[in-house]
């Protein structure tokens, strides 16, 4: 599977590149909103919500396929709202590289 990975932050941006590719995906790092709009489309999106050059929850609702959003916060009433309405799952950082695996295998 093709997955844009959309993380600022060098570190946790390999980290979860590494953990995919060992899980046999392809994956398209991207540090910034600017570089996915040059990113050639994925099956599935991983967005930080916390962006150089952008909200990453409203990032994530204007890309296609299947979506979720990298927060260390639970997202609270209207944002919420809104990211249920645009079908973007939601995965509270620290992630657990097993519950990233059965969320993208399901």
């Amino acid at each position: 599977m093709k997955i844009l990975l959309v993380e600022d932050s060098e570190e946790q941006r390999s980290v979860f590149s590494l953990f995919l590719r060992t899980m046999g995906h392809e994956v398209v790092e991207c540090c910034s909103a600017a570089d996915v709009m040059l990113a050639e489309d994925c099956e599935v999106a991983l967005v930080d919500r916390h962006l150089p050059d952008a909200d990453g929850a409203v990032l994530a609702c204007s890309l296609p396929g299947r979506v979720f959003l990298l927060t260390g916060d639970e997202p609270e009433g209207s944002e919420r709202a809104r990211l249920k309405a645009a079908e973007i799952g939601v995965l509270i950082k620290p992630i657990r590289m097993e519950r990233l695996k059965e969320v993208l295998e399901g």
